[in-house]
């Protein structure tokens, strides 16, 4: 297969990595950042307004964040011949690392990182909608939440109708997004507890071969208690995923950065980050385009552990 024609703007495309609904992926070398993650609208865009918008506001969003518990954005642009997206490059998905229980700290520690990004991503006024292992990215064995095209920022016009849209993986999808309530950080942070009981307990809490068979166990079923499938687990932990994956919205945490501090506290874990300081905003941020986001800091990686599955795809 020939290689991709080159980016206009200067990125020589590798290979193609992935397509989204409204983006192809590709490795790509940029002469100001090294190895990105490129992603290029697709030609459907130029069609669908729909699509262009949910692309148009990933560009957005992702140069919005700046964390190191998420995928950074280097630049990008959102409409337009020069449209893109380059991120950091990471070596895989979270997904490919799933299937069988890792050690606790390990699973711990990448829960937390992906609790601290969703946080940070809620405090700038931004729901994800699809939280799941799939769009957690692993760099130097740590967790960066990525993916931002199917969510939207609160308050945004536009986010009227797409809050209201049933998005997501039903595998993680709250129950009154099964029952068709809008989207909402309490949505998110249900999703989040999916992902922790699934990186510590090795295993879903919920299955079902079809969606409604998914729906029917995330709206009535109760899940095993984290000590059934690890009895090391410690009642506190045990305690801290099950309330982030409470029915009832109102019985989950206050907010994900309560959830990270309830964890933290569990785990012996101390977060990468303080919380926010009092007042400070979560409306849509003015921000040039392009270039955009900042490297993340340094990082002491996590000791390797099983992480050596990270290139195998899980069944």
């Amino acid at each position: 297969m020939s290689a991709p024609p080159d980016h206009p703007l200067g990125y020589r495309l590798r290979r193609l990595v992935g397509s989204g609904r409204t983006a192809h992926v590709y490795e790509a070398e940029s002469p100001l950042y090294g190895t990105v993650a490129l992603k290029l609208p697709r030609d459907e865009l130029e069609r669908d307004p729909v699509l262009r918008r949910m692309f148009e506001n990933e560009v957005q969003m992702t140069l919005a964040l700046s964390h190191p518990r998420i995928v950074a954005a280097l630049a990008g642009y959102p409409t337009g011949a020069g449209a893109h997206l380059a991120l950091e490059f990471c070596e895989g998905s979270l997904d490919a690392a799933l299937g069988e229980p890792l050690p606790l700290a390990s699973a711990y520690r990448l829960a937390l990182d992906v609790a601290q990004g969703l946080a940070h991503s809620h405090e700038r006024g931004i729901v994800h909608r699809d939280v799941k292992p799939a769009n957690v990215f692993v760099k130097a064995g740590r967790a960066k939440l990525g993916d931002f095209g199917t969510g939207f920022f609160i308050g945004d016009a536009f986010s009227g109708e797409a809050q209201r849209a049933r998005v997501g993986t039903a595998f993680y999808m709250a129950p009154e997004t099964f029952r068709g309530a809008s989207a909402s950080p309490k949505t998110d942070l249900y999703s989040l507890g999916v992902l922790a009981y699934e990186l510590i307990a090795g295993r879903r809490p919920f299955t079902g071969e079809t969606a409604d068979e998914l729906m029917l166990a995330h709206t009535s079923g109760v899940p095993l208690s984290l000590r059934h499938h690890r009895p090391e687990v410690s009642p506190e932990v045990s305690r801290v995923v099950a309330t982030a994956m409470a029915y009832d919205p109102e019985k989950r945490y206050e907010s994900v950065r309560a959830f990270v501090l309830a964890f933290a506290a569990a785990t012996g874990l101390p977060p990468d980050d303080p919380p926010p300081a009092l007042g400070r905003s979560s409306r849509r941020p003015h921000l040039p385009l392009q270039p955009g986001g900042a490297d993340a800091p340094p990082e002491e990686p996590l000791p390797k552990g099983r992480f050596g599955w990270l290139g195998r795809r899980r069944s």
